[in-house]
């Protein structure tokens, strides 16, 4: 649509085009509105319309088509009892799985120090890994410390077959599916990367690394975003809450002091 037209709008005449093609192809097509500043991408019929950064690069496109046709229900998929055994850590897992079914994209899990959030995340992305729901996940911390932890705790520990890497430029091995950056690094490289390079983030410390500057890195992409912080709620800025859809002021997971 012309700049001074909703992009929304145009989204009638684009179903019409996507089901003409499909009656011609037989696939379903992607479909991007747009007036030019801003942008709508729909993964149809397979996800609801969303407002975007961009417009995602062909590799992460074919990623996407990929997960539509082989992905399984994340219910299928038994939570790995060798990464997380608690029940706090299980129930947390199966918010966010049950979160992703029903089409949410942000989810905040608020645990205590010391209860296994970095397990918590390693058990949700185990889920997904085996569900084909994701290819490519990125865990961001905002001290080096946290990113080594989720790299060598984390990563080699539950995933030694999977190939990963941390990242410190923007030019990373797209063959490798699990990576651990700092947010520092990425603030600087983020740019260089298409708004589909990630399928998952995972940011940890999340009421310390989403606001300010470092918010532009999350906005960024286009992924599942999946928050980690052991700060007790009540003690959380609301911000928090409403950069991850946490409207009615709960977090998706939440186990206090």
């Amino acid at each position: 649509k012309r700049t001074t037209k909703d992009p929304v709008l145009g989204q009638t005449a684009a179903e019409d085009y996507a089901d003409d093609i499909k009656k011609q192809t037989g696939r379903d097509m992607f479909i991007f509105l747009t007036n030019g500043f801003d942008v709508w991408f729909w993964n149809r019929p397979h996800e609801a319309p969303r407002m975007v950064k961009g417009f995602h690069g062909r590799e992460a496109l074919e990623r996407i088509r990929f997960q539509n046709g082989s992905k399984r229900n994340l219910r299928d998929i038994p939570i790995n009892a060798k990464i997380v055994d608690r029940g706090y850590q299980i129930e947390a897992v199966k918010r966010v799985c049950e979160g992703i079914e029903k089409g949410r994209r942000k989810f905040l899990i608020v645990h205590a120090t010391g209860t296994g959030k970095t397990r918590v995340a390693m058990a949700i992305i185990d889920v997904l890994l085996k569900a084909k729901r994701a290819q490519r996940i990125l865990f961001l911390a905002d001290r080096k410390a946290l990113r080594d932890q989720a790299f060598n705790d984390g990563f080699k520990v539950f995933f030694p077959n999977e190939l990963k890497e941390k990242v410190f430029t923007g030019t990373v091995d797209k063959n490798k599916r699990l990576f651990a950056s700092t947010i520092q690094t990425f603030m600087d490289v983020y740019q260089e990367f298409s708004i589909g390079d990630f399928d998952v983030i995972i940011s940890d410390e999340s009421h310390r690394s989403i606001y300010h500057k470092w918010k532009d890195v999350f906005t960024h992409f286009d992924a599942i975003e999946i928050g980690l912080t052991a700060t007790p709620a009540e003690l959380i800025d609301r911000n928090t809450y409403r950069f991850f859809d946490c409207e009615d002021g709960n977090p998706t997971a939440l186990y206090t002091y």
